[in-house]
């Protein structure tokens, strides 16, 4: 099971700084070699943990973009972190066991990991189908 002190670890020893701030909308931004976030704003630690994840991996592959950018550049960059962090925090072969073990529903795999449905829907859409949209699929 992924926590966020794992991450908040993780990042410590790839350089990346980890700020606990308090946003006016979002609840996280990342630039380059920093996180910020928000934990008023994620309710649970599932959601602390995808959204900890999610962002280092838009540090560890430099996907940043600006609130100005076209929403096509915003939208590539979230895949490419999206992407980085499925491959990087749930292997197939981590998923595959843990169905073995008995964990076949989305929110049970979820639990599992500690992650939120929605990313463990997208790591499955990845392995199954090769994409995140998993809107398409499920």
């Amino acid at each position: 099971m992924l926590l966020p002190w794992h991450i908040y670890q993780e990042a410590e020893e790839a350089g990346v700084q980890v700020h606990f701030l308090q946003f006016e909308e979002q609840a996280a931004v990342s630039v380059p070699g920093h996180i910020g976030l928000d934990l008023s704003k994620l309710q649970t630690v599932e959601e602390e943990t995808t959204t900890a994840i999610h962002e280092l991996s838009h540090c560890q592959t430099g996907s940043f973009y600006n609130s100005y950018s076209p929403i096509d550049c915003r939208k590539k960059n979230e895949n490419i972190a999206d992407h980085f962090a499925i491959q990087h925090y749930i292997s197939e072969k981590d998923i595959n066991i843990a169905r073995e073990r008995g964990h076949t529903e989305l929110w049970d795999l979820a639990d599992y990991f500690g992650v939120t449905e929605e990313f463990m829907r997208k790591a499955v859409c990845w392995y199954t189908y090769g994409n995140l949209a998993a809107e398409l699929y499920l």
